[in-house]
């Protein structure tokens, strides 16, 4: 029963980080909600019994990347007083729509595929976790790889788009 006390407290705690790094308009503070995300979800995979997938969530990301992104926050030419141009209410609302739309999909194939998934590695070694991932999912981690490298892409020319 504590379990599910914990876990539903994390994820309330990520998804408030989430929405206050959506609506900050400081980058810093946006990042530092990110943090608090990040240290909330492997908060989570502890009470799972995923200690690895814990601490490489706080390694790699909540680390390595969120230093990244803070060193570019810094570096990049920012001016903390200038306004906002601000977007028409129609746009509002149709990127709201479009987000829900997005959201009740990615529900619907959750609730398809959580039966056909094969989380048999609970407990086993690194070595039996390291397998499925590159053996039965190893299309599923190619397609991630290929997301972030979009992502990674994307922030790059919208970089070199403002400087």
């Amino acid at each position: 029963m504590i379990h599910r006390i914990l876990i539903y407290a994390l994820g309330g705690l990520a998804a408030a980080g989430t929405l206050t790094m959506l609506f900050q308009t400081n980058p810093l503070r946006a990042a530092l909600s990110m943090l608090t995300t990040l240290i909330a979800t492997a908060g989570i995979y502890i009470i799972l019994s995923a200690e690895l997938v814990a601490f490489l969530q706080v390694i790699v990301y909540a680390g390595a990347i969120m230093v990244l992104f803070i060193l570019a926050i810094n570096t990049l030419p920012f001016d903390a007083g200038e306004e906002r141009p601000q977007r028409p209410t129609l746009l509002r609302l149709a990127g709201l729509a479009g987000a829900a739309v997005l959201l009740a999909e990615l529900l619907q194939i959750a609730l398809l595929v959580k039966a056909r998934l094969d989380l048999s590695f609970a407990g086993e070694s690194v070595h039996a976790l390291a397998a499925l991932l590159f053996g039965t999912y190893a299309f599923q981690f190619e397609l991630l790889s290929l997301l972030v490298l979009s992502g990674i892409v994307g922030a790059v020319v919208t970089a070199k788009r403002k400087l």
